[in-house]
């Protein structure tokens, strides 16, 4: 479940509709909860998920009357195929920012997604701009002293974070399945000058 963004994403991209990207996950959510993840329980989730996708599309397109069958092209959709990689790494990045911002909730005064998030969406803002930027993005009002202080902090966590999510995604990682992944997902630049325990 936490996985239904990119999966729902490449259904769409492949179906080109968002209502038969639902009743194709529907499908592939009706399989996972009657067979389970059957022989496809080690290795990479992401794997198994692009496997799922391609079947549901299928099933999906076979229960439409044949003239109203879209026609699938699933060559691009495969293990290592682009565009599924930028999805799983969006949805990877997008919950590893959801978790930034619960911290951040659950510690008002940490204002870590808050620096970051103004940081990340205007890099060339020096601290003064930044202050300005946080307080109208999310109302946090905050000094320049505490925006240096706060920044390579928050950075570290989110490196953390998504290593966190890549570890989530593997079976029984180690710390360099855990940086191959990262590697093959192009998430490099988060832990650029960061180091992060990525054991799982």
């Amino acid at each position: 479940m936490r996985y239904l963004v990119p999966t729902r994403r490449q259904l769409k991209a492949i179906l080109g509709s968002s209502a038969l990207a639902d009743d194709a996950l529907k499908l592939l959510l009706m399989h996972l909860v009657n067979v389970g993840f059957g022989d496809h329980k080690r290795g990479r989730l992401r794997d198994f998920l692009v496997r799922g996708v391609r079947s549901a599309a299928k099933s999906c397109v076979q229960e439409l009357p044949e003239e109203e069958r879209p026609e699938l092209n699933l060559d691009n959709v495969t293990l290592e195929s682009k565009e599924w990689i930028g999805f799983w790494r969006d949805g990877l990045l997008e919950r590893a920012w959801r978790s930034l911002e619960r911290h951040e909730h659950s510690n008002p005064d940490s204002a870590v997604f808050s620096v970051l998030h103004s940081a990340t969406t205007n890099p060339q803002a020096n601290a003064a701009m930044l202050v300005v930027q946080i307080a109208s993005d999310s109302g946090v009002q905050i000094d320049e002293e505490n925006v240096q202080r706060i920044l390579p902090v928050a950075r570290a966590m989110f490196a953390q974070f998504v290593a966190d999510e890549v570890a989530e995604t593997l079976e029984k990682p180690t710390r360099k399945d855990v940086q191959r992944e990262i590697g093959l997902l192009g998430l490099g630049k988060a832990f650029q000058g960061i180091h992060v325990a990525s054991e799982a």
